[in-house]
């Protein structure tokens, strides 16, 4: 959708990443540096104002660290009903929260932008620096690299089922420290150890970022659906009939292009379909490093696996 718009508006020679590849933040080069911008912004996750704030930030955060940058400096942006006593103190909190995140990162807060709106909505824009000469984009995945995920899949279903009192708050707990969690040593990491592409796992879902991966890699992916790491509960919640509003729409964007798509069972598609709110990193990586990689991840606290690979030919998502 965007994209037309942005051609409209003219090219210039210092776009390192625009909108053509979809990928995570746009890339501009500004004399020997890049400069990594994104914006992103969510609905309460839990009922915690301040913990909120810290995983809105993460969110909006983790499109620096996919492109191989590092934050500098954010704006805050938040859409708020009318505020009374109760709302000001919520919003103080939510607030808070994302400053804490920003601090853990090494960045800044500027300012910020606020809209009245009657559903509750915060995120940041967030502008980093990178090396242009070793930027991580979705476009470089290689036939033969090993997929690695740095995050388990879920929070999409344990946060509908936390709203839908399915689960209490010790239920979601181990979800909200996953998404409290930088994406910055992670980053960093896949950097170090020479990955070729990167993409963090977001609102489309796993098979939805990897195909944005495959689109613009020119190639396939293939994951072994037993390698997934999953959060603890979340297919006792999908046998018990929860899913998410997005799953539907994730599971439209991919249909063509996954393979025996009829063959996959509920749990598989929801799952594989999932929204993911500040999820882990998609990391394509050569496979002569790629043990190095997780043994990395794994030693740093990451709840990493190698879930699949990239493949010639056609673009196309494999499950097996």
């Amino acid at each position: 959708m965007i994209a037309p718009l942005v051609r409209l508006a003219g090219r210039d020679e210092r776009i390192l990443v625009g909108a053509d590849t979809a990928d995570d933040a746009g890339v501009y080069r500004l004399g020997d540096r890049a400069l990594v911008a994104t914006a992103d912004f969510i609905t309460p996750v839990c009922d915690d104002p301040h913990r909120f704030g810290r995983v809105a930030a993460a969110n909006a955060l983790s499109d620096v660290y996919a492109m191989g940058g590092r934050p500098l400096f954010a704006l805050n942006l938040c859409c708020f009903p009318e505020l009374d006593g109760e709302g000001t103190q919520a919003l103080t909190g939510i607030l808070r929260g994302a400053a804490e995140a920003l601090v853990d990162a090494h960045a800044v807060l500027l300012g910020g932008h606020s809209v009245r709106d009657p559903e509750l909505k915060f995120g940041l824009s967030v502008i980093g620096e990178a090396d242009p000469d070793r930027l991580l984009t979705n476009a470089g995945a290689k036939p033969g690299d090993r997929l690695l995920l740095t995050k388990p899949l879920g929070t999409g279903i344990l946060i509908n089922a936390f709203k839908a009192d399915k689960i209490d708050e010790d239920g979601l707990e181990p979800a909200l420290r996953q998404m409290e969690r930088l994406n910055d040593v992670a980053g960093r990491l896949a950097l170090e150890h020479g990955a070729h592409a990167a993409t963090d796992v977001t609102g489309f879902g796993l098979t939805g970022h990897a195909l944005g991966m495959a689109k613009a890699s020119g190639a396939g992916v293939r994951f072994v659906f037993e390698r997934l790491p999953v959060h603890e509960d979340v297919y006792r919640l999908i046998k018990a009939g929860v899913t998410t509003g997005c799953t539907v729409a994730n599971e439209d964007n991919v249909r063509e292009l996954l393979k025996d798509y009829a063959g996959l069972d509920k749990i598989r598609r929801e799952i594989l379909f999932d929204p993911q709110t500040s999820g882990g990193l998609l990391l394509a990586v050569p496979p002569d490093t790629a043990p190095a990689l997780l043994a990395a991840l794994l030693g740093s606290g990451h709840q990493a696996a190698e879930i699949g690979e990239v493949l010639d030919g056609d673009v196309r998502i494999e499950v097996v």
